[in-house]
């Protein structure tokens, strides 16, 4: 009975087109990539190793047959969102934003942003917290680029 039903569960998710997320892959249209981002960006590191992981070739050299991917704005901002009663900065946002365009494409925006809240009484760790929150948007900002350059090859 427990072979039969996973038999058809598997049926059933397989014919219905779902799979399951996986790199993805910038090969096919773009095989060699030339990125020109300033050094000290905090998207640089995730947006290289997003690029390797999804089976794109880096080159530093300007080669014709390199797509070239630009990043024209790096722009991460914290904002005040709540003050306490004690005029006291309770929670922040970061607001990233992004510009970016590959090969002779129309340049692409986005845009992420988190909310954290701030305890003045454990200063340390919130500087950690903000930290850890600024690597994360940098990481998730560099699979956004790598899937927004995938649905734009696809609808071309």
């Amino acid at each position: 009975m427990r072979r039969l039903f996973v038999l058809i569960l598997v049926i059933t998710v397989s014919s219905c087109g779902y799979h399951l997320r996986s790199a993805n892959s910038l090969a096919q249209n773009y095989p060699l990539i030339k990125i020109d981002i300033s050094s000290q960006s905090l998207l640089k590191r995730p947006l290289v190793q997003a690029l390797l992981a999804s089976g794109a070739k880096l080159t530093d050299n300007n080669t014709e047959d390199a797509s070239h991917l630009v990043i024209s704005k790096d722009s991460l901002s914290k904002i005040i969102q709540s003050v306490g009663v004690n005029n006291q900065v309770q929670e922040y946002r970061l607001e990233y934003d992004v510009e970016y365009r590959i090969a002779d494409s129309e340049i692409r925006e986005l845009h992420l942003e988190q909310d954290y809240s701030f305890d003045v009484q454990q200063i340390s760790g919130g500087q950690q917290e903000e930290q850890t929150l600024r690597k994360q948007l940098a990481e998730d900002m560099a699979w956004a680029i790598i899937r927004q350059i995938n649905a734009d090859s696809e609808t071309q």
